[in-house]
């Protein structure tokens, strides 16, 4: 072999062994510790890099930065937050980021949950920005976009589980919660509604005093009815649930004074429905307070264990509650 050949055989050696490398490096998975990173809106490429290395999910963060770069990946990447599994190659992260797999999360709005539950949830579990959810909460123009007249979204952002991506915007999530809301009330419940004299929006807040009232399934329609008998003869509904919304929410029982409180959401002060409905009603509670159960029922009491006792007369609801409470007076 002359001086020539073997150097260049030396060469193409070398360039084998470096390709062989290289191939090795981006290809090859690695066992790591399960984590994630929070890409966040305007964080350039090597922001980026510096988080993979931080939490040891590639190696030699240098030569990924490089080949990044080369490859064009520091344009292409979508904020979010981004789950790394146990095994997981270079290129696998590469390619993660390139096809903005961002972590996909089952939200679950749970029925009777207020605009403020709701927000809460989105910014823990969704990284959603509470304070712009708050804001387009009560955004006329927003709303009116997404069909929602009454200037507040409090009750139209229906209770289901949700895959929504990790960071999410507010005005997303909203969107998604209000259509999903006009699904549910379709044209035979709005017919329905008008049948019983109730707007949409009057569906809406009848039906989230019943979700704030009932946790037993079938008592839905007779607490519905209990509602819809003090409605149509003109008595004043006396919700508690009405108060303590009114009041901004309680971690304590209502006291006697309580019921004085100057809130327009106060139904022992005022006649009617309130202004807004109280919480985000389930389907269980729209569909009692369009078909409520037939009673003369006027009156219902909570037993304590989770159900209620319901009358037709004054002087047996305070009969009912005396026992109950264990009082001989009230």
């Amino acid at each position: 072999m002359t001086k020539v050949k073997y150097w260049m055989a030396l060469i193409l050696f070398g360039l084998i062994l470096i390709a062989g490398g290289f191939a090795w490096w981006l290809l090859a998975p690695s066992q790591i510790q399960p984590a994630s990173i929070m890409v966040e809106p305007g964080d350039l490429f090597y922001k980026v890099v510096v988080k993979l290395g931080e939490r040891r999910i590639i190696s030699s963060p240098w030569l990924f930065s490089k080949v990044g770069v080369l490859a064009g990946l520091d344009r292409h990447i979508i904020p979010g937050r981004y789950d790394f599994g146990r095994r997981l190659s270079n290129y696998a992260v590469m390619k993660k980021l390139w096809r903005g797999d961002i972590a996909i999360l089952g939200l679950t709005i749970p029925e009777g949950y207020t605009l403020r539950q709701i927000g809460n949830l989105l910014s823990t579990q969704c990284g959603t920005d509470i304070r712009v959810f708050d804001s387009l909460v009560r955004d006329s123009l927003f709303l009116s976009s997404l069909g929602v007249s009454t200037g507040f979204a409090e009750g139209y952002l229906f209770p289901e589980t949700y895959r929504f991506q990790w960071g999410i915007t507010a005005a997303e999530a909203i969107g998604a919660m209000v259509r999903q809301t006009f699904v549910c009330i379709d044209s035979a419940r709005l017919a329905r509604a008008g049948e019983l004299g109730y707007s949409l929006h009057d569906l809406l807040t009848m039906a989230s005093i019943v979700e704030s009232e009932a946790s037993a399934l079938d008592e839905y329609p007779l607490i519905a009815s209990v509602y819809r008998n003090r409605y149509v003869s003109r008595m004043k509904l006396q919700a508690d649930p009405t108060v303590i919304y009114g009041m901004g929410g309680l971690d304590r029982s209502l006291l006697i004074k309580d019921y004085q409180f100057p809130s327009r959401y106060n139904t022992y002060l005022y006649r009617g429905l309130p202004p807004t409905p109280i919480c985000s009603p389930g389907l269980a509670a729209m569909e009692a307070t369009l078909d409520p159960a037939e009673t003369d029922y006027l009156y219902f009491v909570a037993d304590g264990s989770g159900r209620h006792i319901f009358n037709k007369t004054y002087r047996e609801h305070l009969q009912d509650t005396r026992r109950v409470k264990g009082k001989t007076s009230l």
